[in-house]
């Protein structure tokens, strides 16, 4: 199998995140690309093009429908997530409905969309919150350390520090010796009081 794009493999790890395997589009990716990585994840049988549900991430709109991807055996295989052998590809959305109509029904309404901070941060109790948290230590954190914390594959924590820079974390790689490469977050010089 040819080798996947960074972008193919953000969306397959999104995908395989989730409960009811349901691909959602990365922050900051246009239409157009979100479009081009769709089609080749489904030419390649690696995701698969469903109706939306309620409650599901929306892929694309055509002629007033909504459709979602969906991951398949052969995209967890692809990243090495592990598939669960007692979920089938069709039980997880409906596990996922299911849950969604819980809690529409104990709360009587929609669920919200999750808020975020306004200066970027992650939610807290996150596992990108975790990350900050770790890499702001002095030391920093290695890519083990951080992968072993998430529970995220190498690629996906790679990506997570990407976002970090993206949203304005100075992120640095530090190379040590006996612990190879560190990362941390440099802490952002003061403003000169007085000057």
């Amino acid at each position: 199998m040819p080798k996947l794009t960074d972008s193919q493999l953000i969306v397959l790890s999104k995908g395989a995140a989730r409960d009811d395997g349901a691909a959602v589009t990365p922050r900051g990716m246009g239409k157009a690309p979100a479009a081009k990585v769709g089609s080749s994840l489904v030419a390649r049988k690696l995701m698969r093009e469903i109706r939306s549900k309620p409650g599901m991430p929306i892929w694309r709109e055509m002629d007033g429908k909504n459709f979602s991807l969906m991951i398949a055996r052969a995209g967890r295989n692809a990243i090495g997530a592990a598939d669960d052998a007692t979920t089938s590809d069709h039980a997880a959305p409906k596990a996922a409905r299911t849950r969604a109509a819980a809690k529409t029904r104990k709360t009587g309404a929609a669920a919200q969309p999750e808020q975020r901070s306004i200066d970027g941060a992650p939610r807290p109790g996150s596992k990108q919150a975790l990350v900050v948290d770790m890499l702001r230590k002095d030391d920093g954190a290695s890519l083990d350390a951080l992968i072993k914390a998430t529970g995220w594959l190498p690629h996906t924590a790679r990506a997570a520090l990407t976002g970090l820079r993206k949203r304005g974390y100075s992120v640095e790689r530090v190379r040590d010796k006996t612990k190879g490469s560190l990362y941390r977050i440099a802490e952002k010089p003061m403003a000169a009081v007085g000057a």
